[in-house]
């Protein structure tokens, strides 16, 4: 990825955070059980995000049970209380934790009750682990950032088992949560929960006490199935019991050594849109069935299996853009950076929320970026050449007007975190610039991208806080690593000149990428700098690079000094490494060579703050030493 192809000046739409209110325990940092990353299924088969919460929603879960009468009592009050709740700010969610009960069991239950809030079946106890309930029903409230702002009753209704009033008093669980909503105090932090004890059952780890059905089916379906279907990019399908079964040894070693799911950010860090780190009770689920005789289970309590939008992952496109017509790379030579001009028909100016990028051919399409030009002057360049589109090696041969982002192997597609969306003009080009990496054979590609629109007219999108966002990076040009080299270390830093919103990260690297930490070092009036780790990728993947969105982006001060320090390996101990026997190898574009490159999505405050930064870090870039290299010879 080209350095040049690089300066991106982007329009957002940000969400100015909740007002500050006062707090009665947060859940602790990423790393431990308790935190909300797990998926769960509801008992009607739909799939719950739970580590995701990018729209910053208030969440409360209620555990409950089908046998306790104090849990049934309360079922109609918290389906009133649904239908009162903003479900743009608030997600009521009850939990059901019972692993002697089964899905079917549960599902029937609560529809007799007629209960209105999707009921998450837990069966192995995730949420219970983090959350650490004592009594069914106990109710936990947390705000838009996973802190826990109360616990305790649904109301007063109840002032002991078999001490019931006529009516409530008190509403516990609706004063938190409205306080919350409106930036106030709670005005109750914690109450006592009455009802019946919670009791979490497991017949022991003999060969039926973890079981597919119940178990690994809702980590498969969550975690693995996106990928692992028929007609996607994974290499088999994990989506009938036998096909995980005949595998079960793999895939609990591949989850241990976290190779699947693809996630190469190592927690620690700020929590960015779409983690996909499996937890250690997820690990542990796996390896015990491996070991334990893979029992089916009751098939009462195997989720509905997912449902995905045919071809494209965040389902169908607004508008799909597509290469005029095919094009055909040689069989040998260098890469080639070939640039396609598509016009973009739309009646009015939008907001991009999401790209979508479908290589036309997975074997030489290494990544993509895609510019807007709206003065026509791609056009001319395109014009000029005889074949489709045209070549520049580096950026797309104009100054762009805007873009839309791009893709890499290994990117997920994904909507920018809380509601952002890049700005699109009426009358705009798209320049998709395609990277191309020779197979030794002609091949033909012609991709695609989908554009996902925010769904409201631009004037009014604007009038909410917006940022104009542009990209900065920070490279290192000295690449010079000997043959052998199993250590080879290069840092770089850069000094932001002005405040900054921190929106997303991406760290790029090529095949003898080892790791790569990014940390700001925010400057402190008196006392020592506050060290912040912003990525920490402790074993690269080229394979699965991505761009990194923080779920809630954050200011960085003028006078952070950010730092990215890199390791590559030259050695035959990578198994990515391209040359065998290892051969010197220099910075450079192409794939076998090497990068040391971090691209930032940046906002700010103020719009000339913003562009300030930019072109600062342009000059800062300029002034970059590269390395020397006499000649090619191997070292």
């Amino acid at each position: 990825m080209s350095s040049r192809s690089s300066v991106l000046l982007l329009l957002v739409v940000c969400v100015i955070p909740a007002p500050r209110h006062r707090v009665w325990a947060e859940i602790p940092a990423r790393g431990s059980e308790k935190k909300l990353t797990v998926p769960l299924f509801d008992l009607q088969g739909t799939i719950h995000e739970l580590g995701q919460n990018d729209h910053r929603a208030v969440r409360a879960f209620v555990f409950l049970s089908t046998e306790c009468p104090v849990s049934n009592s309360y079922l109609q009050t918290l389906s009133k209380l649904k239908s009162n709740l903003d479900t743009e700010k608030v997600e009521l969610f009850g939990v059901v934790t019972d692993s002697t009960v089964t899905r079917a069991e549960a599902a029937k239950h609560f529809q007799e009750f007629k209960l209105a809030i999707p009921v998450l079946f837990d069966p192995a106890g995730h949420l219970a682990a983090m959350l650490k309930p004592t009594h069914v029903p106990e109710a936990f409230v947390l705000d838009a950032s996973d802190t826990l702002v109360y616990r305790g009753a649904i109301d007063d209704t109840w002032g002991s088992v078999g001490r019931r009033r006529a009516r409530a008093s008190q509403h516990y669980l609706s004063d938190a949560i409205t306080a919350i909503v409106t930036g106030m105090p709670v005005p109750l932090a914690r109450t006592k929960p009455v009802g019946c004890l919670f009791e979490s059952f497991s017949a022991g780890h003999d060969d039926g006490s973890v079981t597919f059905n119940r178990d690994i089916a809702p980590i498969i379906y969550s975690r693995c199935m996106n990928c692992h279907r028929d007609g996607e990019v994974a290499p088999f399908s994990l989506a009938s019991y036998e096909q995980v079964a005949k595998r079960a040894d793999w895939i609990a070693s591949v989850t241990e050594d976290r190779i699947m799911p693809p996630w190469i950010p190592h927690p620690g860090h700020q929590k960015f849109v779409g983690e996909r780190w499996l937890t250690d009770r997820e690990l542990s689920l796996l390896r015990r069935w491996a070991e334990s005789g893979r029992a089916r289970g009751d098939k009462a309590d195997l989720p509905p299996k997912p449902q995905f939008a045919e071809g494209w992952r965040l389902g169908e496109p607004d508008l799909i853009l597509k290469m005029p017509e095919p094009f055909t790379v040689y069989a040998n030579g260098p890469d080639l950076f070939q640039n396609f001009v598509i016009p973009v028909d739309i009646p009015e100016d939008r907001m991009v929320a999401a790209i979508e990028f479908h290589p036309g051919n997975k074997r030489v399409v290494h990544h993509s970026v895609l510019f807007l030009d709206s003065n026509g002057v791609a056009r001319k360049l395109d014009e000029a050449t005889p074949e489709p589109g045209y070549s520049n090696f580096g950026g797309p041969g104009f100054a762009p007007t805007g873009a839309l982002g791009g893709w890499s192997v290994g990117n997920t597609p994904r909507r920018l975190p809380g509601g952002m969306g890049r700005y699109l003009q009426k009358g705009s080009d798209l320049v998709m610039q395609i990277h191309y990496h020779p197979t030794g054979k002609e091949e033909v590609d012609q991709s695609e991208v989908g554009l996902y629109f925010i769904d409201k007219p631009v004037e009014e999108t604007l009038k909410e806080p917006a940022r104009l966002v542009g990209s900065i990076w920070m490279a290192n040009y000295e690449m010079d690593i000997p043959a052998g080299e199993s250590n080879y270390r290069r840092t770089t830093t850069y000094t932001l000149p002005r405040e900054v919103v921190m929106v997303g990260v991406v760290p790029h690297m090529h095949l003898l990428g080892k790791s790569m930490k990014v940390t700001a070092t925010l400057p402190v009036d008196n006392g020592d700098p506050i060290e912040k780790t912003l990525i920490d990728v402790r074993n690269w993947n080229y394979n699965w690079q991505d761009e990194y969105y923080y779920e809630r982006p954050f200011k960085l001060p003028a006078g952070t000094k950010l730092t990215v320090d890199a390791v590559f390996d030259n050695s035959v101990a990578n198994a990515m490494n391209p040359s065998s026997p290892p051969k010197r190898v220099t910075w450079g574009e192409e794939t076998d060579d090497e990068m040391l490159f971090c691209f930032f999505l940046l906002s700010a405050e103020r719009t000339e703050d913003l562009i300030h930064v930019i072109f600062h870090n342009l000059q800062h870039d300029a002034r970059q030493p590269r390395a020397k290299v006499a000649g090619t010879e191997d070292e």
